[in-house]
């Protein structure tokens, strides 16, 4: 997705000052899908970084 971006440049935008990984991803994906989330209805969950636009 970053091919022939100015990666540094980019990650710089960031508050984190980096991409993020798909195992961040898949880790709150598993959760939503346990038992452990099951009070969690109706929310939006943003995994960006900090980055808000």
């Amino acid at each position: 997705m970053t091919e022939g971006l100015d990666v540094d440049s980019l990650k710089k935008t960031i508050p984190t000052r980096r991409f993020g990984k798909p195992e961040e991803v898949a880790e709150l994906v598993g959760f939503l899908a346990s038992p452990q989330a099951s009070y969690i209805t109706g929310d939006v969950i943003s995994i960006n970084g900090g980055l808000y636009t």
